[in-house]
């Protein structure tokens, strides 16, 4: 079992090391509740190795060249970011929100699983012909995090945003007993603290996910972290090199769950520039909607901005 999980030093160019799958069926469709007001919506089948197919919907709502794509956290069920719209828009930015019929990690390996995600921003980044860039809350932005660090996405993102993840970086800390000890997030932007990075409410999801016992009444098995430790983010064969992509997080400090230390986890083992803020004043573990930058700005409004002016195809 590998009790400490250790990244391979890559070079540049070997960005992808898992095959991304492919969207088909594309169909025109109804948008449901969620979607901006005035998007164009379709369903479509994602199919990947190692996983069974997936139904998905998006939503895209604007015209400009450049493009942001939302995914929200959970299972990615709902639509996120509808609110954010208008104004990506207004910056010359289309809005594609994206959602899936069931949660996109199932399947009992959430390595493979996060092909789905990986396939669609792929699959979007093909028919974008300006920036290009991502947003992601929790799980969502855990599966960017995947995409880029397994799949190849580093070279097609221009900006990526993430908000209170990723959440997958080292699963084996999310999930063993005995617990692993809390970690000292020290952000680019605000005061270090304390968070675990064990799952709480989240266990059930994480077990199903894995197909492991994901924080279990006795002492974790050797066979179950190894297994957990195979399908964490951060592990050996991962790209860590983003040269082409700007990466921003925002985390909030309070403690309450496991995200801002494992977006920590992520960030200390990227080689190429990111910058972290530290949130204040979130509601609840994740509730980024009352969240404060040090500045004293609103978290949902410094996100939006912090996309608006680092989303740039380079020329």
């Amino acid at each position: 079992m590998r009790s400490v999980i250790i990244w391979l030093s890559l070079s540049i160019c070997a960005f992808a090391q898992l095959p991304l799958g492919s969207v088909s069926n594309v169909a025109r469709a109804s948008c449901t509740e969620g979607f901006a007001p005035g998007a164009t919506c379709y369903t479509a089948t994602v199919s990947c190795p190692k996983t069974v197919d997936i139904g998905v919907t998006w939503g895209t709502k604007g015209t400009g060249a450049s493009r942001i794509v939302f995914i929200l956290g959970n299972g990615g069920t709902q639509p996120g970011g509808a609110d954010l719209a208008q104004e990506y828009n207004d910056a010359g930015f289309a809005l594609t929100q994206i959602t899936f019929a069931s949660d996109w990690e199932d399947g009992g390996d959430l390595l493979a699983a996060a092909c789905r995600p990986a396939t669609l921003l792929d699959y979007f980044h093909a028919r974008t012909s300006g920036a290009y860039c991502a947003q992601g809350v929790s799980a969502g932005s855990g599966a960017i995090a995947y995409g880029m660090a397994w799949y190849g996405l580093g070279p097609e993102l221009n900006n990526v945003e993430l908000t209170v993840g990723p959440v997958f970086s080292d699963i084996v800390q999310g999930c063993k007993v005995p617990d692993a000890p809390a970690i000292t997030v020290r952000p680019t932007n605000g005061a270090p603290f304390l968070d675990k990075p064990q799952y709480n409410n989240e266990w059930p999801s994480v077990s199903s996910w894995t197909g492991t016992a994901c924080l279990p009444k006795g002492e974790s098995s050797a066979e179950g972290l190894e297994k957990e430790a195979e399908q964490s983010t951060v592990q050996a064969g991962a790209t860590r090199s983003f040269p082409h992509t700007s990466i921003a997080a925002w985390d909030c400090n309070n403690g309450l769950n496991p995200s801002a230390a494992q977006s920590y986890l992520f960030l200390q083992q990227v080689t190429t520039p990111w910058t972290l803020t530290a949130l204040t004043g979130c509601t609840g573990a994740e509730g980024t909607a009352t969240g404060v930058t040090p500045q004293g700005v609103l978290a949902e409004v410094a996100t939006a901005k912090d996309m608006i002016a680092k989303c740039v195809k380079p020329r």
